[in-house]
């Protein structure tokens, strides 16, 4: 399996974790109860699967081996890079309203990192891996899925967010 096959199966955990911070937002918008321990999980999800673990294989393990290669100053690269900062950022500020119980600052940052990381995971999909997929050689694409073996992430995580899912968009459905 390629580094970007990978890369897009954590796409779809992001994706899915993304559904239920949207489903939360929505209790909040429409003054239903969000559970603050809910909030706290998806949040922490947030932060150890997109961040810990998915993004840093990227900037530890594909994006070093990018820049050694043809494209180096791939503006796109640059750009995934900065977005990731903005991630952060907006996990901090979605921590802040949740501890400050400011539901409207919550909403507000819940909708601005959804559509980031929608948007953010759409140019990965279909813009820099098709430049990862045409540059790397294959002993580099193993190097790269090596590197990511090393990244492991507790399965206690993933069953979190199973429980989020059913609590939050089962009823939606």
């Amino acid at each position: 399996m390629k580094c970007t096959d990978l890369l897009i199966q954590d796409h779809k955990t992001i994706l899915r974790a993304l559904s239920v911070l949207e489903a939360m937002a929505s209790h909040v918008e429409t003054d239903q109860p969000v559970d603050g321990e809910d909030v706290e999980t998806i949040l922490r999800f947030l932060r150890v699967f997109a961040d810990d673990h998915h993004q840093t294989k990227e900037e530890s393990a594909l994006f070093p081996e990018l820049r050694r290669s043809c494209i180096a100053g791939e503006p796109s690269v640059r750009h995934m890079l900065f977005e990731h900062d903005q991630e952060r950022s907006l996990v901090e500020a979605l921590e802040d309203a949740m501890r400050t119980k400011k539901g409207a600052q919550f909403v507000q940052f819940a909708h601005r990192f959804v559509a980031l990381i929608r948007n953010h995971v759409y140019k990965e999909d279909y813009i820099l891996f098709p430049i990862v997929e045409r540059n790397l050689s294959p002993e580099q694409d193993e190097k790269v899925v090596a590197e990511f073996e090393k990244f492991q992430i507790d399965l206690g995580y993933l069953a979190d967010l199973r429980r989020l899912e059913w609590k939050y968009l089962r009823k939606a459905a």
